[in-house]
């Protein structure tokens, strides 16, 4: 046993004797050094701090993979635009495609769970615009960064001749971070858990004990291996035949007390996908868990409520990150693209596009069209006032009558 694992469980730690067996003894145990130096509740302590879990671990966990893609891959598809000082949207060939011979998405999808997962992401920049901004990037894995004392940064990468390390300048990196903790380190009890529960399904399953069995009666002498065998075959036929049974009396049926949904640790097992959901900030539901009955709750409303609750910490520091000054020139800003996440059903967005024409943030049908992703029209595109008052009640009585045919809640 080694000198950390004694003094973690308690056994005093005495150094060897010098040859003249007049060399100073001393223990470290809970009376000379308390276990609250080292910050726990004491040596023996079940609930220190679980260590962090590494992420391909953590990856098979389902519960895991689920909040993951929930958050990561959904995020990953939604397009950041770059929006000038005329609030005119701009091409920019970092944010449309920041890797070269990569799709989008999957860059994305890597930055968010990079995110989830590490609390920071890295992109080391290879190409620069004719203004010397970033224009093409390579990711880097979080635990290839050493970051010294002195604030450089080294990034560890594999070689011709084995793995490299070298010194990388800031004006070549662009580190991103997240609000949040690492789910890695924040989650690593309750991911550990879920295995552990899924490993002691797993056993069960691969040797699961008897639901019944026999034993010699009082008195009675155990057969032999034949006997017992031609017992049990027997049993086994009879059972096939009709359900009624007979016990000998040198016999004695026993239950095992198990069944199934005991045998693979169902309620356990669930209630470890809930506390990963919790550290995650995902809706328990969205990962199979039901927790509660809900009032009515459309589509639209849950695409809200997971921005709000879950995707919009990850969002904004992404979106901020790509607007300062070493990104982007001064006066852009990076904004996500939320219109196709956010897309309703037809009556509900052409609704919105008759108001937007009243009230002018729309200036005539080619804007709706362009939010529609049609052409324009050629031609005159501007809306009569009275043709929009006329469609403005028209959509009114429409959704009139949709909400009185609304049921009142739906349960989850």
């Amino acid at each position: 046993m080694g000198f950390w694992s004694r003094l973690v469980a308690g056994d005093p730690v005495v150094p060897a004797l010098s040859e003249d067996h007049h060399a100073p003894q001393f223990a470290i145990d809970e009376t000379s050094v308390p276990a609250s130096f080292f910050g726990l509740p004491s040596y023996s302590s079940t609930v220190a701090l679980a260590p962090r879990i590494d992420r391909r671990s953590a990856l098979q966990v389902p519960a895991v993979k689920r909040a993951r893609d929930l958050i990561a891959t959904t995020l990953a598809t939604l397009p950041i635009d770059l929006i000038g000082p005329d609030r005119l949207k701009v091409s920019s060939s970092l944010l449309e495609q920041p890797e070269l011979g990569r799709p989008r998405s999957v860059t994305m999808a890597e930055l968010y769970a990079d995110l989830l997962f590490d609390q920071h992401a890295w992109w080391r920049v290879i190409g620069f615009d004719w203004r010397g901004f970033p224009a093409r990037v390579q990711r880097v894995d979080p635990t290839c960064i050493t970051i010294q004392p002195d604030k450089r940064v080294f990034v560890t990468s594999a070689g011709h001749y084995g793995q490299v390390t070298e010194w990388v300048p800031d004006s070549e990196l662009i580190h991103f971070e997240s609000p949040n903790e690492p789910l890695l380190v924040a989650g690593a009890r309750a991911i550990r858990t879920a295995l552990m529960l899924d490993d002691a399904a797993r056993r069960y399953a691969d040797g699961a004990p008897p639901l019944d069995y026999f034993t010699p009666a009082d008195g009675v002498d155990p057969g032999d291996d034949e006997d017992i065998v031609g017992i049990l075959d027997a049993w086994q036929a009879a059972r096939q035949t009709r359900s009624t049974g007979y016990v000998p009396a040198a016999l004695k049926y026993n239950l095992g007390g198990w069944n199934p949904e005991q045998l693979q640790l169902a309620d356990a097992r669930q209630h470890a996908v809930l506390e990963i959901a919790r550290v995650a900030g995902v809706d328990a539901e969205d990962l199979g868990v039901s927790t509660t009955s809900r009032t009515y709750f459309n589509a639209f409303d849950r695409k809200q409520a997971r921005i709000q609750d879950t995707l919009r910490g990850y969002m904004v520091s992404v979106e901020e990150r790509l607007s300062m000054g070493d990104v982007t020139p001064r006066g852009y800003t990076a904004k996500t693209n939320l219109s196709d996440f956010l897309r309703s059903d037809d009556l509900t967005r052409f609704q919105a596009y008759a108001l937007g024409l009243q009230v002018g943030a729309y200036a005539d049908k080619n804007d709706v069209r362009d939010a529609e992703g049609k052409p324009p029209l050629e031609g005159d595109a501007s809306v009569a006032p009275g043709a929009l008052a006329a469609s403005l009640a028209s959509v009114a009585e429409i959704e009139k009558a949709r909400t009185d045919q609304k049921p009142e809640a739906i349960r989850g």
